[in-house]
């Protein structure tokens, strides 16, 4: 009969994976002062890093994109005026920016790199309701910054704009005959040559006209003050530093917590070869 064989004494993973963890858990512990020096000495070396930070000029605008309707006033549209990415796609365009860059006297390379959009925090891009867009332009020199960002905000609102300013157009023309029948008929009544059973039918089309013309005239306030996309907060420049200083403490410090830590699990084994032989 064959004798049971004995247990295996083989690696076991769990077991191992328990006394390694145990075991850089109490070298971190001895050594935790390593991880206090490497911590301070990396936010240390990060702030030092941060004060050398390059100064850059920063400029904000603020555009209002505008809410197209229907020829009634009543149907809220959808368009590209009501996607906030719309605003992004323009300012990046290469013929947009060669534009500006002549505007403002300077050259593309000054600020491409420095121009982001955002939506504004509190606007909900929804059927029905467009947001507000901050652009902000970087740049070496305030007068680039602020010259860039507004010129490339005006030619945001002038690619969005071309539906209401046809629209604005529109309202303006059918005013302007609105005006003039009304003076006409208003004439007419008042010449006492026209027949009364005239001046009945010239009191009604005046009514018509007059009506014709406040509709027309409240279409035409709403193209202008909601249809139409406008710059509602010009840019202004402002100094900013290029790099976060809390960011870069607090990578700084970080990584010193990471070398910290590797010197404590490491101690043991570098340090006795570093130290001196006696007799050497």
């Amino acid at each position: 009969m064959t004798a049971p064989a004995p247990p295996s004494h083989g690696f076991d993973p769990e077991a191992e994976q328990e006394v390694d963890f145990a075991k850089y858990v109490r070298l971190l512990a001895v050594r935790w002062w390593l991880l206090a020096a490497g911590v301070v000495a990396g936010a240390v070396i990060g702030y030092l890093v941060s004060l050398g930070g390059t100064q850059v000029y920063a400029a904000t605008a603020t555009l209002y994109l505008g809410q197209p309707y229907s020829a009634s006033g009543t149907v809220a549209l959808q368009s590209p005026q009501t996607n906030p990415s719309t605003v992004g796609t323009v300012v990046h365009s290469q013929q947009v920016q060669q534009a500006v860059a002549v505007h403002c006297k300077a050259s593309v390379k000054d600020f491409r790199k420095g121009i982001s959009t955002k939506t504004v925090t509190g606007f909900i891009a929804k059927n029905g309701q467009t947001p507000l867009v901050q652009l902000t332009v970087q740049a070496k020199k305030a007068k680039v910054a602020q010259c860039a960002a507004n010129g490339l905000a005006n030619a945001a609102v002038k690619k969005l704009s071309s539906y209401a300013d046809q629209k604005i157009s529109t309202l303006s023309k059918q005013i302007e005959f609105d005006n003039s029948d009304i003076k006409t008929i208003t004439a007419a009544i008042s010449n006492p040559a026209i027949a009364s059973t005239d001046k009945l039918i010239l009191e009604t089309t005046l009514r018509t006209d007059q009506q014709d013309k406040i509709a027309a005239t409240q279409l035409l306030s709403q193209a202008k003050q909601v249809e139409k996309p406008h710059v509602l907060v010009g840019a202004a420049a402002r100094k900013v530093t290029a790099r976060s200083r809390r960011n870069t403490v607090v990578v700084a410090a970080l990584i010193g917590l990471i070398l910290g830590a590797l010197a404590a699990l490491l101690w043991d084994s570098v340090v006795p070869r570093l130290a001196p032989r006696n007799g050497d």
